[in-house]
């Protein structure tokens, strides 16, 4: 429907509506907002170094060895890089088999999966698992 004559009365040409300011005011806003959080990121204070937690999700027969599959954890304020990772199963106090797998980087507050192959089950002997080394980012 076109505007009526009193419509047209009522605004001036160029003037601007409430509705305008308010959704202007809100959209400067949200910049401002934006700005100041991508402005803190780089300057905020990581506390901690790497905290890393490596498990053990699973353990399978592949052709005539076994793998170990890890999850490994950074709980902590800043990135892994060259996360190297160690596995050792022994039998009777003796070791019988070492494996090792590295892992790129592991970031803050986030998982990564690696997988350890064994040519022995470790099923039959103590595996234990964990990080061996790494750089800080």
């Amino acid at each position: 429907m076109p505007p009526s004559d009193e419509d047209a009365q009522d605004q001036a040409p160029g003037s601007t509506s409430a509705g305008e300011y308010a959704l202007g005011g809100l959209g400067g806003l949200l910049v401002l907002l934006l700005i100041a959080f991508l402005g803190y990121q780089p300057v905020a204070v990581r506390e901690s170094g790497p905290e890393l937690a490596v498990e053990i999700t699973g353990v399978e027969q592949v052709g005539a060895g076994y793998e170990v599959h890890l999850r490994v954890s950074n709980d902590g304020g800043t990135t892994a890089e060259s996360v190297l990772l160690g596995g050792q199963l022994a039998r009777d106090g003796q070791q019988v088999e070492r494996a090792s797998a590295t892992i790129a980087y592991v970031p803050p507050e986030s998982r990564r999966d690696a997988v350890l192959v064994f040519s022995t089950d470790p099923h039959d002997g103590d595996l234990t698992v964990g990080p061996e080394g790494y750089r800080v980012a």
